[in-house]
């Protein structure tokens, strides 16, 4: 089977594919605020790249949480209506999960990868995984804390993925391995662990998917005072 996968929770609008005798292919750019305007041209020029149809796929996965409120929901907004237009599944796919797989493919010696996404209000995403042969096994479930509490469970062994590396390495020191979350966001890992989901017997009502925010969406109205 080939998968579509999408990823947008972040700075990152990226779209891949996988299939199960290990094709991938992967566009993407690192740009706030353009996913709306991107994202379809990524997915239409990987296609093209790839000499395939829309039709061809065999289902869509999407990267599901947390992360950016508006890039989650135009990633899922989009996947949901290439659902319905192709008449295919959608997978819904863990973001930090996919983030921590990523991470593992390009660096199986880390044993522990630590992913802290800035949430605001100086809290973070937080999300820490070990790994076994590559295979990526979620320590404790996602969560909001702070950054001494992203920290408190890294070790020399530990590569921590951060989109804030500047407040990241002030607090750790050189003791701990730092890098830009933003080089693990992919489409095409998106797509690969949506495989290995389906072939585990996991199915996804797509009508009902909702994305994973963790905290409340808050609207800040600019009052401008009178003179």
């Amino acid at each position: 089977m080939t998968i579509l996968g999408i990823e947008t929770s972040t700075a990152v609008c990226s779209v891949g594919l996988a299939n199960e005798i290990g094709l991938q292919s992967e566009r993407s750019l690192v740009e706030s605020h353009i996913h709306s305007e991107k994202l379809l041209t990524l997915i239409q020029e990987l296609c093209d790249e790839k000499k395939m149809k829309l039709s061809q796929l065999d289902g869509v996965a999407v990267s599901l949480g947390p992360g950016s409120f508006t890039g989650l929901r135009i990633g899922l907004s989009t996947a949901k209506g290439l659902c319905f237009a192709l008449e295919k599944p959608l997978i819904a796919v863990p973001t930090f999960a996919s983030i921590a797989k990523s991470a593992i493919l390009l660096h199986p010696d880390y044993k522990r990868i630590v992913v802290c996404i800035d949430a605001k209000q100086r809290e973070y995403y937080i999300g820490v995984y070990e790994q076994n042969d590559r295979i990526v096994r979620e320590v404790s479930p996602v969560h909001i804390a702070n950054l001494s509490s992203a920290l408190a469970t890294a070790s020399a062994k530990t590569l921590v993925l951060t989109d804030r590396m500047d407040e990241v390495k002030t607090k750790s020191g050189d003791s701990i391995m730092v890098a830009d979350v933003f080089t693990y966001c992919r489409g095409d890992t998106i797509a690969r662990m949506a495989i290995e989901q389906w072939n585990a017997g996991e199915r996804n009502v797509w009508g009902q998917l909702e994305p994973i925010y963790l905290k409340d969406f808050v609207v800040r109205a600019q009052v401008k005072l009178e003179k």
